[in-house]
């Protein structure tokens, strides 16, 4: 008995030996080791940072070593495959936080969670700030001669609620997406595409989101598409419209999920795409490999209207499509947005995307351009407060930026000017993104860049305003 103790003792020594080794030996020979996860995996650091002036100790080396090993480590995507194998059979869940398991073969993003219990409910003032700030910059595009166009990609979740487990309870309250569309009714750049996707949906049986993808699929992205067109249409005289029928006998192909990559990455698991039919007509100046690319430039024959579009990963399945619409595209994913850039004259159209998920970050950053001017208020009460505030030089702006004191009384409805006043009592006003940098939930904050080009060579005092352009309360501002 002994003698078999030792060596069941023995053999259970060497396997747990053999488990421990065969994965950190695979990564030296580079057994398994290949990846299939869409981003850079960490490289082998070095312990001395050396450059041409100087070396010095790398004091991050065990850290980043521990981020090498854990991510080259050999037969990784085997082993990770088979964790999450045994997690959903077992046990009912995904083994990466990143994924919510649902039912039927669903999979969702774990990121819009919050979105779907409420948690990252704005207050009412912070979707007043949102509409705020997307009439700001449809302001500057009119003033530009441009036409925008704004929506949000719905998340997987606000659309096939009913594939989400039941241990995730959907709040009672309305979304921030829902509570936007609502205070956007009459504004003619907005387009409700949860409700465009919704009116498509109830007249067709098949699933216009992928299922082990956390996106849309090509009917979506046509429908978007399509959607875009027709508001631009409205309110264009002599546009180029294109319309694409959705096809009711697509042919079905197969395609790979981003979220069963994460989960599975050593086994291809198949989801349900649709084949649209429809001809590459444009011509991109980079090759067109990476649909998440910063930047993406192309051009199409026989077009008119040249389109910039700010976007983000939901546009991917889009870019085909609406590159066939526009004689130039430039697809930018930079943020904060570049406003800047759509007044060069090279376009007609701004297109701006954002996943319903990623709303809240419209409001982490004020976008770069110059500060839409406001007439004077009717009625302006000054305040004997100063308001402390931020003063920055960036080359052609002035940015000035802070959080409203107490003097203001700030209400949902409060918009924020500042006034910049000359020596000679002469007086511009301009309206600021209700923004505080860095914090989406700062609903006092405020955010301008004014162009120094557009002042006359003098002196200034600044003040801030709060109000409307009826009535507003004022506070010179002091910068620190």
């Amino acid at each position: 008995m002994k003698k078999l103790r030792k060596l069941f003792s023995f053999v259970y020594i060497f396997a747990i030996l053999v488990v421990c080794t065969v994965p950190m030996l695979g990564m030296f020979l580079g057994w398994g080791s290949e990846s299939t996860e869409n981003r850079t995996l960490s490289g082998l650091p070095e312990l001395i940072n050396a450059t041409e002036d100087s070396k010095e100790l790398n004091t991050e080396y065990t850290a980043e070593l521990g981020d090498y090993i854990s991510e080259n480590f050999g037969f990784r995507q085997e082993l990770v495959t088979a964790n999450s194998v045994i997690n959903e059979k077992l046990f009912f869940r995904a083994s990466n936080e990143k994924v919510i398991l649902g039912k039927d073969g669903w999979y969702y993003f774990n990121e819009t969670r919050d979105d779907y219990t409420g948690r990252s409910a704005l207050s009412d003032r912070g979707i007043y700030r949102l509409k705020k700030t997307l009439d700001l910059i449809n302001e500057y595009a009119e003033t530009n001669n441009i036409t925008m166009v704004f929506f949000s990609a719905p998340n997987k979740n606000s659309m096939y609620q009913q594939f989400m487990p039941g241990n995730i309870i959907k709040s009672k309250k309305q979304s921030n997406l829902d509570r936007l569309s609502e205070s956007m009714t009459y504004c003619d750049y907005y387009i409700d595409m949860k409700a465009e996707l919704k009116s498509k949906m109830e007249k067709d049986s098949r699933y216009y989101y992928l299922k082990n993808d956390s996106h849309w699929n090509n009917l979506g992205a046509l429908t978007a598409f399509n959607s875009i067109e027709n508001n631009i249409n409205e309110r264009i005289d002599k546009f180029d419209y294109t319309n694409y029928t959705v096809p009711k006998n697509a042919t079905v192909i197969e395609t790979t999920g981003d979220l069963t990559d994460m989960l599975y990455p050593s086994i291809q698991r198949t989801d349900v795409q649709y084949d649209l039919d429809i001809p590459v007509e444009f011509a991109s100046e980079q090759p067109l490999t990476n649909m998440m690319a910063s930047e993406i430039n192309t051009t199409c024959q026989g077009r008119y209207f040249n389109a910039i579009c700010y976007r983000d990963s939901f546009f991917n399945s889009m870019i085909n499509i609406t590159s066939n619409a526009f004689a130039r595209v430039r697809y930018t994913r930079t943020f904060p947005y570049d406003i800047t850039a759509a007044r060069s004259g090279k376009y007609n159209i701004a297109i701006v995307e954002i996943a319903e998920r990623n709303l809240p970050t419209l409001l982490n950053e004020a976008p770069i351009m110059d500060a839409v001017a406001k007439n004077m208020p009717g009625v302006t009460t000054a305040v004997s407060s100063e308001q402390p505030c931020s003063f920055k030089d960036e080359g052609e702006y002035l940015k000035i930026s802070g959080e409203i004191g107490d003097w203001a009384e700030l209400e949902t409805n409060s918009n924020i000017y500042i006034e910049l006043r000359s020596s000679n009592g002469e007086s511009y006003y301009y309206e600021a993104f209700p923004i505080l940098s860095g914090d989406a939930n700062g609903d006092d904050g405020f955010s301008i860049r004014i162009s120094k080009y557009g002042l006359a060579n003098d002196s200034y005092d600044a003040f801030v305003h709060v109000g409307d352009k009826y009535k507003t309360k004022y506070a010179k501002l002091k910068f620190e």
